[in-house]
């Protein structure tokens, strides 16, 4: 079942297999729309403390944001401490960035595709979780 589509809800997204057969589910939280947001994206107040991925149109404040992130993330992050935040918006962002700033395991991804203007021109970005 994928629930990444919803906005505002989290589910089971993938069922993975490592290499010695253990099974572990991935939880994705997915935000609706707020750009900027000065007070806050209401959607980050039901980011579950329990979940892998947190996908966000923005990135959040200090990470792949080019200076343009949102405060507000950053601190729905650092409280739900998800295993990767994924967002674009900030197209010359593009990239990954591990952690630091007391977040070291937490991986932000700028999955922007655009590269100058509306042009696609970045290649995809790959995570494994």
């Amino acid at each position: 079942t994928n629930y990444a589509s919803t906005a505002g809800a989290a589910g089971e997204d993938d069922v993975r297999r490592s290499g010695d057969g253990d099974v572990r589910k991935v939880t994705i939280f997915g935000t609706d729309f707020f750009w900027p947001c000065p007070s806050g994206n209401p959607y980050y107040e039901m980011i579950p403390k329990d979940v892998d991925v947190v996908v966000s149109h923005g990135p959040a404040k200090g990470f792949v944001d080019d200076g343009h992130g949102c405060p507000s993330l950053l601190e729905h992050v650092k409280r739900a401490r998800p295993r990767a935040v994924i967002s674009g918006h900030i197209h010359s962002a593009h990239g990954c960035a591990g952690g630091g700033q007391g977040f070291e395991d937490v991986t932000f991804v700028n999955a922007a595709n655009c590269k100058s203007g509306y042009t696609v021109g970045w290649d995809a970005v790959v995570l494994d979780i």
